[in-house]
Parts: C-alpha cells; sequence; structure tokens
C-alpha cells in the first residue's frame, strides 16, 4: 500500500482514444471542484489502462490537494491499512474533528485501545476529516488497485463517496473486482483496433511490419498494456518481419507439457509461424502430418485461437512454446514452413525459415539470404535488413564473403540503432581475413559508432582517418566520409579537423566529389560571401545527389538554415524525418529530429517542437548516447522560461545556438545587456554555426541597451549576408533590425519592409518579433491607435504560440497605449460559471487550448468560446491579461 501526496503522476501507459471514460472523468472532477462533491469507480481488468485514465484526471487537477492511495495485496488483510494511509497524510486537521470523531479514527487506526469503533461512526469521522481538508482548495482523492484494499477501509470509502454532498471533493477509484458497489462507476473495455494500432505505432521509433502488426493487435485482445509489452519485449527484427523470436524457457504453466503430442507440434508451428497466417500454417501442418483434430486440444485449452488470424492466448505463450522446444524439433518446423512459403511471393521469409531449418554454413544459403536483404529491408526497415546480413554471414561457408557480410551487418546494426550488436559483427569480421578495402570500411564504422557514442574530438580524429583510407583503398565511399567528418567537426566546433578537412580536399580531391561537399569545404575556408551560390546550388540538387545519406541531408538542414532558407529548411528536415522513421534508422533519428524540432519552433508550433525533443531524448537515453539539448534550449527561451543550459559554453553549432538562446530569453525578458553580452562575439566569428540568428538578437540588445556602435557592426555583417541570401526570411530579419537602428524619420518604412517581407516567410516567430517592436515604436510615436493594431496581432501570435516572455512584453505595451481599462474583478469573479473559472485558471498559468482541451476533455473550440465569455465577464482583452486580474485565484 503506498500514498502519494503529488499533484501529478506520471502515466504508466499513454493514453490513446478512451473520449468516453476521459469526458465522464472530467464532468466528475468538475463537479467536485465546483463544490457537487463526486465519485466515480473505474472498473476493468488489469493492464487496460485504469492507472493511465487516473494520472489524466490527476494533471488536470490543478489547483486541488491531491491525495493517492495504492491498494497492495499484502495488506488486504490488515483492518483499516487503507485508511490509515490517507489519515497520515490530514494528521494536522484530525485537531480540528470533534472529540467523538476523532476518538473513532484514533480507535479505528490502533491509535488508542478500546473495542473496535462502529464502522458507521469511522464513515462519519472520515466524511468529516476530509471536509476539514477541503475548506482551503478543492481535495481530490485517489485510490487506485482498490481490489487490494481491506474490507473495513473499502467499507468507509464507500460510505464516505455516497455522502459527498455539497463539499469540493472527488474521489476516484480504479478497481478490477465488483466491490464499491452502489457508487456511480464506468468500465473500460479493450481498445478498438484502430486506437491500438496507433498506441502501437506510438511506443515503436522504427518501422513495423504490417502482419505482425496486426498479429501483435489482435493477440493483446485490446489490452493496452500487453500490447506496449508485446513490442517493448520484441527485438526490432522480430518487429520489423516477424523474422526473430525470443526464446523463453518459461515454464509456469505446464499446460503446453500436457497436450498430445501433434497438439504440442501444432502449437510450436504457430509460434515459429510469427504472422499468424492461417493458410501458411496449415499448408506447413500437412507436411508434418498434423490434421485439424489436433487443434481442438489447443481451442480447449484457450491456448490458441483460429480465426482470420492464428493468435496465442498471451502473447508470452508465443516465445515459451517456442523456448521449450529442442533444437531439432524447430528446425523440423522451419523446414514445413519453408517449403510451404512461397519462394516468388515472400522470398525472404522463405530463406529466413529454410536457413533456421539447417545446420551446417552453406553458401548457397548465404547468397540467397543476401538477394533477400531488399525485400527484408522493404517490409522492415534497416533492422531486418542487418539481421539477413548476419546471417548470411553466419551461413556463408567461404571466408572471405564471411568478412565482407558481417561488415555490411554491422554497418546496418549501427544505422538501425544497435551499436553492441554492430560491435560484436565488427570483432567477428576481423577474425577473417581483411584487406586494406575492408579494414577501411570496418574502420569508418567503428569511427562512427564511436562518434554517436561520444560526439567527441577524438571520435573525429578517427572519423577523418577512415575518410583518407577510403580514398586510398575505397574511393566511392571517400566523399561521404569527408561530408560526415566535416559535418562533425562543425557541429562540436572542432576548428583544426574543419581546416583540415577542407585542406585537403582543396588539394586531393576525391572522385565523386559533391557539390555539398565543396560548398561547405568553401564556406569554412574563404567565408560566407565566397561559398553562397555553390551552396545554393547543393541544397536545389541534394535530393539527387545524397538521396539515401541521412548524415548528407542533416548536413543540408544545417547549411538552409545558415542561408536563410526557410524553404529548404523545412522540406529538408521534414524529408529527413520521414526517411529515417521509414526506414528505422535509429541512430539517426535523434540528430533529424533536433533539426526537425528548432523548425517547429521558428515556424510558432512549439507543442509539436516540445513532442519532437521529447522523443529525440528518450531515443538518445534508450541508446545510451549523448541527448541532444540545442532544440530543447531554444525552445525554452522562446517560451520564456528560465533555463540553466542557455549559457555560453563549448564550441560549434551546440554553443552557438546556447547563445542564440540566452539572448532571445534575455531579449524576451527585457534584461538586454545580457543579450549583448551572449552575443557580442558573433561580429567577429564566421563559421557555419547559425550566427546570423544571434546577430539579430544581438541587434535589438544593443539599440534598447543604448550600445548604438555595437548594433551598427551587428547590423552591417547581419546586412551583408541576408542581402546575399536574398530570402524573405534574410530581407525581413535584416529589415527590422535597421528599423531599430534607423532615426525615426526612416524607422517606419523599414518596419513595414520586415513585416512585408516575414509574412512571405516561415518563420511567424520573428513576424510577431517585427509586429512587436514596431508597435513599440508607434506608441512611443504617440500613435497609440495605430499600435495597437500591431501590437493586439504580435500578442495573439505571441500567445498561440505559448512565446509567454514576448506576450507579457506586448501586454505592458498594449496597457501603456491605453488599452481598454481594466479593474481587480472581486466582484466579478463570482460571476463565473465552475467551468469558466477552471479554464480561465489554466490558461492564466500557460496552458494551451488545446491542452485544456486535453484536461477537461472537451474540444478547443470550446475552449475558446468559454475563455471570450471570461474576458467578457473580467473587462480584459487577451490571454495573458488574466495574469493581472486572477493573481491569486487557484486553478481549480
Amino acid at each position: 500500500m503506498t500514498l502519494t501526496g503529488r499533484t501529478a503522476r506520471a502515466a504508466t501507459l499513454p493514453v490513446v482514444g478512451r473520449e468516453r471514460e476521459r469526458a465522464r472523468l472530467a464532468r466528475v472532477l468538475s463537479a467536485g471542484a465546483a463544490g457537487q462533491g463526486a465519485a466515480l469507480v473505474v472498473r476493468g481488468p488489469a493492464g487496460i489502462g485504469k492507472t493511465a485514465l487516473l494520472d489524466r484526471a490527476v494533471a488536470a487537477a490543478l489547483g486541488h490537494r491531491v491525495l493517492s492511495v495504492r491498494g497492495a495485496a499484502a495488506e488486504s488483510e490488515l483492518r483499516y491499512s487503507a485508511l490509515h494511509l490517507l489519515c497520515s497524510a490530514l494528521d494536522s486537521r484530525l485537531t480540528g474533528l470533534d472529540p467523538h470523531h476523532r476518538e473513532a479514527l484514533d480507535t479505528a487506526l490502533g491509535r488508542r485501545g478500546g473495542a473496535p469503533p462502529d464502522r458507521f461512526l469511522v464513515g462519519v469521522a472520515m466524511t468529516a476529516l476530509l471536509t476539514l481538508a477541503a475548506e482551503a482548495r478543492p481535495l481530490l482523492c485517489v485510490v487506485d488497485d482498490a481490489h487490494w484494499l481491506d474490507t473495513a477501509s473499502a467499507d468507509v470509502l464507500t460510505f464516505v463517496a455516497r455522502r459527498l454532498g455539497e463539499l469540493p471533493v472527488t474521489v476516484l477509484i480504479a478497481t478490477r473486482g465488483d466491490n464499491f458497489a452502489g457508487l456511480p462507476d464506468i468500465g473500460v473495455a479493450g481498445l478498438n483496433q484502430a486506437d491500438a494500432r496507433k498506441l502501437l505505432e506510438s511506443a515503436l521509433p522504427a518501422p513495423i511490419d504490417d502482419a505482425v502488426a496486426d498479429r501483435i493487435v489482435a493477440e493483446a485482445r485490446g489490452n493496452p498494456r500487453t500490447l506496449i509489452d508485446s513490442a517493448r519485449g520484441a527485438s526490432p527484427v522480430e518487429l520489423a518481419g516477424g523474422y526473430a523470436l525470443a526464446l523463453s524457457n518459461r515454464r509456469d504453466d505446464d499446460t503446453v507439457a500436457r497436450l498430445a503430442p501433434r497438439s504440442r507440434l501444432l502449437l510450436l508451428l504457430a509460434a515459429a509461424e510469427t504472422v499468424g497466417d492461417p493458410a501458411l500454417l496449415w499448408r506447413a501442418a500437412a507436411r508434418l502430418g498434423i490434421e485439424a483434430g489436433a487443434a481442438e486440444q489447443l481451442e480447449t485449452e484457450g491456448l490458441l485461437t483460429f480465426g482470420s488470424l492464428v493468435t496465442f492466448r498471451e502473447p508470452r505463450l508465443r516465445s515459451a512454446s517456442y523456448g521449450q522446444a529442442t533444437p531439432a524439433e524447430r528446425r523440423r518446423v522451419h523446414d514445413a514452413l519453408a517449403a510451404a512459403t512461397d519462394r516468388a511471393t515472400d522470398p525472404d521469409r522463405h530463406i529466413w525459415h529454410r536457413t533456421h531449418a539447417s545446420l551446417v554454413p552453406d553458401d548457397t544459403i548465404g547468397d540467397e539470404l543476401l538477394h533477400a536483404v531488399r525485400a527484408a529491408r522493404e517490409r522492415g526497415g534497416l533492422a531486418a535488413a542487418a539481421s539477413f546480413l548476419e546471417h548470411a554471414g553466419r551461413w556463408t561457408a567461404t571466408p572471405d564473403l564471411r568478412t565482407e557480410r558481417a561488415i555490411m551487418a554491422a554497418e546496418a546494426y549501427h544505422e538501425a540503432g544497435d551499436p553492441e550488436l554492430a560491435v560484436r559483427l565488427l570483432g567477428i569480421a576481423e577474425l577473417g581475413p581483411l584487406d586494406a578495402r575492408r579494414r577501411a570500411r570496418l574502420d569508418r564504422t567503428r569511427a562512427r559508432i564511436n562518434f554517436d557514442a561520444t560526439r567527441g574530438r577524438r571520435a573525429i580524429a578517427g572519423l577523418l582517418r577512415s575518410a583518407k583510407n577510403l580514398e586510398e583503398h575505397e574511393p566511392r565511399l571517400a566523399p561521404g566520409a569527408y561530408l560526415e567528418t566535416l559535418g562533425a567537426a562543425i557541429f562540436t566546433g572542432d576548428l583544426d579537423i574543419v581546416h583540415a578537412v577542407s585542406a585537403r580536399l582543396a588539394t586531393h580531391q576525391p572522385a565523386g566529389t559533391n557539390r555539398l561537399l565543396e560548398g561547405v569545404a568553401q564556406r569554412s575556408t574563404s567565408g560566407y560571401p565566397a561559398a553562397i551560390e555553390s551552396l545554393k546550388l547543393a541544397l536545389k540538387t541534394i535530393d539527387n545527389d545524397h538521396e539515401d545519406d541521412t548524415r548528407a541531408q542533416l548536413l543540408g538542414c544545417l547549411v538552409a538554415a545558415d542561408l536563410w532558407e526557410d524553404d529548404a529548411w523545412d522540406e529538408l528536415s521534414r524529408t529527413a524525418v520521414e526517411r529515417t522513421r521509414k526506414v528505422g534508422a535509429r541512430a539517426f533519428l535523434p540528430y533529424v529530429l533536433t533539426h526537425r524540432a528548432l523548425v517547429e519552433i521558428h515556424t510558432g508550433q512549439f507543442s509539436v517542437a516540445g513532442s519532437l525533443v521529447d522523443e529525440s531524448t528518450a531515443l538518445s537515453d534508450a541508446a545510451g548516447t549523448p541527448e541532444f539539448t540545442q532544440a530543447a534550449v531554444v525552445l525554452a527561451a522562446w517560451r520564456g522560461a528560465e533555463d540553466p543550459d542557455t549559457c555560453d559554453r563549448g564550441s560549434g553549432v551546440t554553443a552557438a545556438l546556447s547563445r542564440y538562446a540566452k539572448a532571445v530569453r534575455c531579449n524576451g525578458l527585457g534584461a538586454y545587456r545580457d543579450a549583448v553580452a551572449a552575443t557580442r562575439q558573433v561580429i567577429e566569428r564566421d563559421a557555419l554555426e547559425l550566427q546570423g540568428w544571434s546577430l539579430v538578437e544581438l541587434v535589438e540588445g544593443a539599440v534598447r541597451s543604448g550600445d548604438l556602435a555595437t548594433a551598427r557592426a551587428a547590423l552591417d555583417k547581419l546586412t551583408d549576408q541576408t542581402w546575399l541570401s536574398g530570402t524573405d526570411w534574410a530581407l525581413g530579419a535584416a529589415a527590422r533590425s535597421r528599423a531599430l537602428v534607423e532615426d525615426d524619420d526612416h524607422a517606419e518604412n523599414w518596419y513595414v519592409e520586415a513585416i512585408k517581407h516575414l509574412d512571405r516567410s516561415r518563420i511567424t516567430v520573428h513576424l510577431a518579433r517585427a509586429r512587436l517592436v514596431y508597435g513599440e515604436w508607434l506608441r512611443r510615436q504617440g500613435r497609440r491607435v495605430d499600435a495597437r493594431v500591431q501590437l493586439r496581432a504580435a500578442h495573439e501570435s505571441f500567445v498561440a504560440m505559448g512565446a509567454e516572455a514576448f506576450a507579457a512584453r506586448a501586454t505592458r505595451e498594449l496597457l501603456a497605449t491605453g488599452e481598454r481599462a481594466r479593474r481587480r474583478v472581486e466582484e466579478t469573479r463570482s460571476e463565473l460559471t465552475p467551468q469558466e473559472a477552471r479554464i480561465a485558471s489554466l490558461a492564466r498559468d500557460g496552458r494551451s487550448n488545446p491542452e485544456i482541451a486535453t484536461m477537461l476533455a472537451i474540444s478547443p473550440r470550446t475552449v475558446e468560446y468559454h475563455l471570450h465569455k471570461v474576458y467578457t465577464k473580467l473587462t480584459i482583452n487577451h490571454r495573458t491579461e488574466l495574469r493581472l486580474v486572477l493573481t491569486d485565484t487557484p486553478a481549480i
């Protein structure tokens, strides 16, 4: 039994679908908060998602005091054990109870001697205690795993839940059983097929074969816990194409051992046939002499279900059935499955089964596995291809071919995000015959693994060495290796490597050198003006030059952002994410998600960017590699959040983005001198590190802090860049910056020019910034009506994005223009309905309309409707003004 006093808990399972249940919980929570005491029992089997629903309710209960109790089997026989946990969190309120009530509780909880108290009196006392606890703010009492509660505690909780009356108390109970009879309840059933498939895909960062997904969904039978466990417990190869199956020797159920021999063999055959295809199963069964009667015992015992798919009672039984068989038995069923699988339509599955039916390495099998790699990759991405390559090497008898295929498998496993297997296969390759060409490829793969694991300078030196070796021994791979090395050095700020690569390319240009490589090298040695035309051409041809090169796509994203090419930046990053997901290149996915998150930030999609940042972090954590903090830091800065990571440290793109983020945050908060201090050094730098972004912040910070010399120097450099770029993003950023520096006679034309250009670009954050500074200028000119037009537009954009610091800055400017007078609204707060008060409080605390809608199980349009009514009642115009009029009101 556990007690939690936190206001929120991390959800055990993601919530997909469940609109009916979430809406019911939201209504109950709203009623309780409004003083119409409410209770709800959430019923359903284990793993169905009850805890996740309760967690969602807790997360939405802003302003509540939350008491959370979880039942435990070990305490189910201890009288009043659950009640003891609840009361222990409310000890400070016990002194306020009537003496008779306090005595009843103390006796029930063993704090004083005497005969067991009357349960009715204990229930009355507990109701009085919760009443006291809810005096300051609404109370939410959550009881999870309530089927394990002791009977006495369950009876008292039922008594209390039936008598909440006009109390601001909500009681939510989750149970598997039929206890708590008489209370309002809702049953939680299994997910429908569409929601189950959505949940499965959300839990996987790599492709899953459609047939395998259908089988997993069918075997889960709508149970989210079973679905997630099946996905997370399976290897990428199993998910990719159903090619592998985890071995389990679990013997806690002797049902399998009691089966008749033919039924047990049919069960093993079903386990080895991982797709659940009934036609294939019975063709293979016929080859083994298994008749349909063998299925009767399996159905009677509930082990297998024969329908449109052949499904196991539970997914673990599949691996247990397979794992308990002898190797000879497994080879026998795989031989039957190979013979029953159409070699023309399913070449990959045919050879996979044939391989597992064999004992001795055979070049014919190895060759056939190699030929099936393409089909496997199309079905299940890199993980499937890597597994076929690994087995091709394992089943190849010729040493040279075995070594070659081990290297190929290592390369594929690394890209698929399994560095441990990649390193193991490199070790196997090193035991075989290695000529100079294979050694160069092996060294490159090892260098790539080391860089992804550390992203350190020593690893970059290894990339450069491998690129030079490839230039000599495998020239076709050299341009890609040099491009990768150059990108890694730029990313980490290792200028020595940058110059070394650029110098070598100037004198030893490898065959097949492409436009992107030439342009980046020229940018690194000759500067922005000299390289811009070649880089623009490289961006236009990057799909043709680097169709399957993810790292080239990533470097292209950096180039596009550096050149202010917002259309190319958006397209390249979007394509990189799509391709990486499609092939299951999990080693590269954190990189591309970070680039895409930066795009989403600058187009004002902060919530999308946040999801991408979270996914990137989760993937890095799972792989044990360093996290990418760049997008997270920039997002926090635009949101106006305090973030200790927004500091100047290190070098390269990471440090440049860190300085930029700090300047954005400081300019949003009005700390202009700090913005200048963070970015002043960019005037002297000319590197492929997005320095232009910081120049924009430096101009604003310097002008606002009175350092016009610095502002003009930054503007001159910014103008040189943006004039050469010529995009609307570039010209708009430069025009806004020039407007800040110009005198009042010329500033307005530049403000108008900036808005015109930025309105045609994708960069909505800077469009809003341009409107903000234009509105500020108009107000200082005494043109208050004109100022309000720009400031309202800026404010609305910032609020929609979630850029709180800039929204607050716009609010202050609006107030300074005399925008509608406000009154402190103690009297009008009482005019708000409970739903309006709750929505207003959530909006005041920074929740977006979609987030509020999710919490309250209503539509974003309904949220917007209520907010407009709130604005009217409180005589305000904008969301950020809620902080001015609801400063001491808790979110309810």
